[in-house]
């Protein structure tokens, strides 16, 4: 985690068998939250996905200890780097079924923050200009956003809710836009090209053979 305070896992890390369909974040608190900037305990959060399985485990402790366990093997550290005798707290969290799901083309109708006059809203399903994702960062941006937008208009001058812009894409990311956007443009009215995702291509394939 030296470039970045966040690592993203997919599943079957470490060949842990909770881990065979679940995706994780682990998250380095103490560099992205400034009341822990100045701690001397480090403070992790890691959050799984399609992770019944965990989240079946009621002992808190048994989550942690495999939550670090699975820290440690995606940052590549030896286990006693996070071994559990160093927890000295514990908050676990079960989101059971608490996955968004978006139709095609719901991003085109995602409204700004500013929602009339004196209603601001946030969360990763708003504002799709700039930091353009469906993640928990988002939802913070978001929110930091309508903060200072609340501010502004109420006249409010002591709003700490400045947001890092989103980083430009690669170069590699960029060309690939530019040929998905001539592609679309060149297809006839009524098609995809590319596809807005595999698995609509996927559906459409399977439903034209019924």
């Amino acid at each position: 985690m030296r470039a970045s305070p966040v690592t993203v896992c997919g599943p079957e890390i470490g060949g842990m068998a909770e881990l065979s369909e679940a995706g994780f974040c682990v998250y380095d608190l103490q560099r992205m939250h400034d009341e822990h900037a100045a701690g001397d305990l480090a403070v992790l959060e890691v959050d799984f996905y399609r992770a019944e399985r965990i989240a079946d485990v009621d002992d808190d402790h048994a989550v942690a200890r495999l939550a670090l366990e699975a820290a440690a093997a995606a940052l590549g550290v030896p286990a006693a780097t996070l071994d559990p005798s160093l927890i000295v707290d514990v908050a676990v969290v079960r989101a059971r079924r608490a996955v968004s799901h978006f139709a095609l083309g719901s991003a085109a109708l995602s409204p700004g923050l500013r929602l009339g006059e004196g209603v601001y809203a946030c969360g990763d399903w708003v504002d799709r200009t700039g930091h353009a994702s469906w993640s928990t960062e988002k939802a913070v941006v978001t929110g930091r956003q309508a903060a200072a937008a609340v501010g502004r208009s109420l006249g409010l001058r002591a709003v700490d809710a400045q947001v890092i812009p989103a980083a430009e894409d690669t170069p590699q990311l960029a060309v690939l836009r530019k040929i998905s956007a001539a592609l679309r443009a060149a297809a006839p009215t009524g098609t995809a090209l590319p596809p807005p995702a595999p698995w609509a291509a996927l559906l459409k394939a399977v439903s034209s053979q019924r």
